[in-house]
């Protein structure tokens, strides 16, 4: 496996020269992985959903007012959709970059740093008086608050094993989700209501009071900085006040703290980020996930406009009919996570009875030689538990029955149908649309666990960079090729796409042991050459 794919967990670990049986390891540690049990990582859901989803409704909240700004300043619909692409064009570059230092530095401070920022962004959007205003004040919110997103993932990476992982960050994923699915209906009735500026200043006053909460409550668990949440952070600014109860002091040992479980620290790396997109099996899985997430965006753009223009909706009744994509939206996010669970454990069970065959016929072809089946099966990448195909397995049906539904919603649209035809199959598609996301990022936790925020924030920027380029691309699109014609494109391009994914579900862990051999004889031929330099 590749010097990024190495971990720190015990439970659940994958590693190549590790074990008898190369799986993930099971045995008995006396220091637990984490010291935060279950309720504690349930708090830390709660904590991490009340930052996250400022940064999930930030976009969809907007999408009800687009009309309305349009005819305010007097622009058109490609120059209004301005704002919607840089939203998403920073909402994916910014945590590339946050996510390193989160996995230098910590979890907490990015965290709080990046709300405050989105509120002093919020507070300025619901004051602004020209368009350009609009525009420059976006980027600066999207830049803010799109690193939590990155940054909750590693704080779940930190406190789960591979086991947990899955339902954990599905359920994260699921409130974060919240936004997305329901943002839309808020801003359609907020707008309706008060008028467009309405809504900044509910973002500013509803994370304002996300910043207390997490500056009060949000304790520091990168595993560099506090081990398994047993060591006290150095730094004030990591110190959560709760730390102070005698309770919390008890319940995660900061009076007899786990010294062995801190992990190496490493040093600052801007340029992390290009390892995960080096690696072609997971620059393929970012591609099918990027695309996925583009078409549903699409779909968010293309209600708003739309439906007032061609169906004579109201505001607010443009706000409801996001109400069937964005409860699909949450059951496929939520879903999801307990699906991951299941088939980890499934290819789980598989796995160990393969080995114990395997390790039975090794030992009676080799003389019962303990040492030289050891030997084979810590180093043959055959013997690999495949965590690329855990986690990605499940993804292939959802992606086409998602594709399907994109392609009927953007043909019932070009129709004219009756309104609900285009809502069902909204719904329908979003139903299987967003489950990919969670699986996608599932999976490079797994394979990052020292670089969690990093590895994230990757996965936004594949998506919310090609978010950006289509939707500033999606109006052109529809004038000249059809509403149905754009959406069967789209969604063309996605579901062919999948089938990419068979690249890393089957080649997955060979690709990276190979890269890992390259990369081991690289090392040692540097340092020979180290060495040669330092005897002259």
């Amino acid at each position: 496996m590749s010097e990024d794919y190495k971990s720190q967990e015990k439970p659940g670990d994958l590693r190549i020269n590790s074990s008898r049986t190369n799986m993930p390891l099971r045995e008995e540690d006396p220091k637990p992985y984490s010291r935060f049990g279950t309720g504690e990582k349930l708090v830390l859901v709660a904590i991490c959903a009340a930052s996250g989803i400022f940064s999930t409704i930030a976009g969809p909240i907007y999408f009800p007012a687009l009309t309305t700004i349009e005819n305010q300043f007097h622009i058109s619909t490609e120059l209004v959709n301005v704002s919607v692409v840089l939203y998403f064009l920073f909402q994916g570059i910014a945590p590339t970059l946050m996510g390193g230092l989160a996995d230098s530095f910590g979890r907490r401070p990015i965290v709080l740093w990046s709300i405050a920022l989105y509120m002093a962004a919020c507070i300025g959007l619901a004051c602004s008086r020209t368009y350009a205003q609009i525009l420059v004040l976006r980027c600066l919110q999207s830049a803010g608050i799109s690193p939590v997103i990155a940054v909750n993932s590693g704080i779940m990476g930190d406190v789960t094993t591979r086991e947990q992982r899955g339902g954990y960050v599905g359920l994260t994923a699921g409130f974060q989700v919240l936004g997305s699915a329901f943002g839309a209906l808020i801003g359609g009735g907020v707008v309706s209501t008060w008028g467009w500026r309405a809504i900044f200043w509910l973002l500013a006053i509803g994370s304002g009071c996300s910043l207390i909460f997490s500056s009060i409550l949000l304790p520091e668990t990168k595993r560099s900085v506090v081990g398994n949440g047993s060591i006290t952070p150095p730094a004030i600014w990591s110190k959560a006040p709760v730390l102070a109860l005698p309770q919390v002091r008890k319940r995660l040992h900061l009076d007899n703290p786990d010294y062995e479980t801190l992990a190496p620290k490493e040093g600052l790396n801007l340029l992390a980020p290009l390892s995960v997109f080096r690696s072609p099996e997971i620059a393929l899985l970012l591609l099918v996930t990027g695309l996925q997430f583009s078409l549903w965006v699409c779909h968010l753009t293309a209600l708003s406009s739309l439906l007032q223009k061609d169906y004579n909706l109201k505001v607010a009744q443009v706000g409801l009919s996001y109400l069937p994509s964005g409860i699909c939206t949450l059951i496929s996010v939520v879903g999801a996570g307990r699906i991951l669970n299941w088939n980890y454990k499934r290819r789980l069970s598989k796995h160990e009875l393969f080995i114990e065959e395997a390790t039975q016929r090794l030992m009676a072809e080799n003389d019962n030689d303990e040492k030289l089946v050891d030997k084979i099966l810590s180093t043959d990448v055959s013997y690999v538990f495949n965590i690329f195909r855990a986690r990605l397995e499940i993804m292939f049906i959802p992606l086409l029955l998602s594709g399907g539904g994109f392609v009927g919603f953007g043909w019932c649209l070009d129709a004219h149908t009756p309104l609900v035809a285009v809502l069902v199959f909204s719904g329908f598609a979003s139903l299987f649309s967003n489950c990919v996301i969670a699986c996608a990022t599932t999976l490079v936790v797994d394979l990052y666990p020292q670089k969690t925020s990093t590895a994230t924030g990757c996965v936004n920027f594949s998506r919310c960079v090609l978010a950006a380029i289509l939707v500033a691309a999606l109006n052109r699109m529809m004038s000249s090729m059809s509403v149905g014609g754009t959406f069967t494109l789209l969604a063309g391009l996605t579901m062919a796409s999948t089938v990419t994914l068979i690249i890393p579900v089957k080649y997955g862990p060979k690709m990276a042991h190979k890269r890992a051999a390259q990369n081991l004889a690289a090392a040692d031929e540097k340092g020979e050459t180290v060495i040669e330099e330092l005897e002259r």
